[in-house]
């Protein structure tokens, strides 16, 4: 299943490779992204500079939008610890500790007025590890794996002829396990699935500042289902997206 999602994943990204070559620019009313989301401060610089490679040499417009995001987990459990990877971390466990790729397709208005609105649904795949147990000496990871299927509703303010916007979204996405590794074993039916809300405020404009932003993704459902009976589970995701663009590259040069 972790091979056929992530087959999956990287099929439809070159897929959009192709198709927002051929549109980019061409509708401005088109909402049309790849996002790339990281746990580790290294994968997010690569990852950071692949993509804005991209964006600048093979589409000439800000197709990928990368971030760094950091997780933070709760349990009604006072002596139980959970907590996220290493961010700093060099083994395949922290560089691939919280990882999610996703498309998103949508609609939004194009005026010259200050206020402008969209909506977009998007799809996600996301790879979450953690560490879970009673003292720094006993901890065991565990690697959860799910599917994220949404619609997100955006409102922009700022003429879009304008050089700085400030767009501001809140969407509702359903989160479906699809694999879950654990020391009680592989079952999935270990995991809930349910609701995760999403909340960003970002800057559309020149420069260095433009595809700035911070995010938050609530759960809210308990991750654990018959992990162990009675202990619940949840999770808070911090994001902070800076996509490399065109602009940027091209306000570098000039100075």
């Amino acid at each position: 299943m972790k091979k056929f999602v992530l087959l999956l994943a990287i099929w439809g990204i070159g897929c959009s490779l192709n198709a927002q070559s051929n549109l980019r620019i061409k509708n401005h009313n088109l909402i049309f992204n790849a996002e790339i989301e990281s746990g580790s401060l290294y994968a997010f610089a690569a990852s950071s500079v692949i993509t804005g490679l991209a964006n600048y040499h093979l589409l000439n417009d800000a197709f990928f939008e990368n971030s760094f995001a950091y997780n933070l987990y709760t349990t009604n459990v006072d002596d139980l610890k959970v907590r996220t990877m290493n961010p700093m971390g060099l083994m395949a466990s922290n560089l691939f500790n919280n990882l999610q790729v996703g498309l998103k397709l949508g609609y939004q208005t194009y005026s010259p007025e200050f206020f402008n609105c969209g909506i977009y649904a998007s799809a996600h795949y996301k790879l979450n590890q953690f560490e879970v147990g009673y003292n720094d000496d006993d901890m065991n990871r565990h690697r959860a794996q799910r599917a994220l299927l949404g619609a997100t509703a955006l409102l922009s303010l700022g003429s879009m002829e304008q050089p700085s916007r400030v767009i501001i979204e809140a969407s509702v996405r359903y989160s479906l396990a699809v694999a879950y590794k654990s020391p009680l074993g592989n079952a999935v039916d270990q995991l809930n699935n349910g609701i995760v809300s999403h909340f960003a405020i970002k800057v559309a404009s020149r420069g260095m500042l433009q595809n700035l932003g911070l995010y938050v993704d609530i759960n809210h459902f308990n991750l654990w289902k018959d992990y162990i009976p009675g202990q619940k589970l949840n999770n808070y995701t911090f994001g902070f997206t800076w996509t490399i663009t065109p602009q940027q590259a091209d306000e570098r040069k000039d100075w």
